[in-house]
């Protein structure tokens, strides 16, 4: 976990949660596998920790947007919100209004806070947003039917911080946390940007090359697929797995998009059989990451059906 930058406070959270009406409270089993506390292994203001065990897969979060915006928007909807949800709202960080010791605005908290919605729009939410930066995360995320659905990408044990990144991790560790501190106003000091011990240097280094080589995998695999090169491009898959594996970004999500480039270079070969191979273990991962009977979902039993039957 890292510095989420602006400090909340927890009275602030406490004011908002009581303003809250027992239909606006998270009422499902996956909202118990959470609760709101103060970070204090850094200085992280309100983090989210988990309750108890969370396997692989599980549903933590779900759950609506407070608003959604786009910049030009977004003034006039958050004036339109009743008072709860504006408080609710304003109970939100704003990282720039705390570096300059001014008042919180609504552009501050939505650039602080927002998280891409449909088309434009962006989404700000009452628990998600509380959700902390790590370069090594272990929950994922997709917006599905108006809602922000929020998974386990590893096993959490109960007491740890429930986080997620914000920046693309397949990238070096100075770009990271030049991103990180431009966009969200902190220093990264996640165990993948500051390891301890004597050999943390020597493992940021070997952690960016592994890194580095993922994104370039990223592009590789896609020109051999082009190139027709479809053997090449399944070992291209299979060494950005390995590399996912050793860095710890196998979460479901990433799996997903990986052995989809596999399934696709091995359906433009014309091998049903390998072709159905991969894009089973695509439907196996997207089980762990997205909503049940979600249209991707769906989609992708139709297209593996298809697929064995030619």
């Amino acid at each position: 976990p890292v510095q989420a930058g602006a400090k909340e406070t927890e009275s602030g959270l406490l004011r908002a949660m009581a303003g809250a009406s027992s239909r606006e409270q998270p009422t499902t089993e996956a909202a118990k596998a959470f609760r709101f506390a103060r970070v204090e292994a850094y200085d992280g203001g309100i983090g989210v920790f988990a309750t108890r065990p969370i396997a692989r897969g599980e549903l933590i979060i779900v759950e609506a947007p407070l608003v959604t915006a786009t910049l030009a928007t977004l003034d006039a909807r958050v004036a339109a919100l009743d008072a709860t949800t504006r408080r609710r709202f304003f109970s939100l960080c704003d990282w720039r209004a705390t570096a300059q010791a001014s008042k919180k605005t609504a552009l501050g908290i939505f650039q602080s806070n927002g998280y891409p919605c449909v088309g434009d729009e962006a989404g700000v939410f009452f628990a998600f947003s509380r959700v902390n930066h790590s370069c090594a995360p272990n929950a994922t995320h997709a917006f599905r039917d108006g809602r922000r659905w929020v998974f386990a990408s590893r096993a959490i044990s109960g007491g740890d911080e429930i986080v997620t990144n914000y920046v693309e991790l397949a990238a070096p560790r100075s770009v990271r946390r030049a991103a990180l501190r431009d966009h969200f106003g902190f220093d990264c000091r996640c165990a993948a940007c500051a390891p301890r011990g004597e050999r943390g240097e020597l493992l940021c280094v070997e952690s960016d090359e592994r890194r580095t080589r993922i994104a370039t995998l990223d592009d590789e695999i896609f020109d051999r697929v082009r190139g027709g090169r479809y053997g090449d491009a399944v070992r291209g898959v299979e060494e950005r797995l390995s590399l996912l594996r050793a860095e710890g970004l196998d979460a479901p999500a990433t799996l997903v998009r990986t052995c989809f480039d596999a399934f696709q270079a091995m359906d433009h070969k014309g091998d049903a059989r390998r072709a159905a191979q991969w894009l089973e273990r695509v439907l196996e991962y997207s089980r762990l990451c997205e909503p049940p009977d979600s249209t991707e979902l769906l989609d992708l039993e139709a297209k593996l059906a298809a697929l064995r039957r030619r």
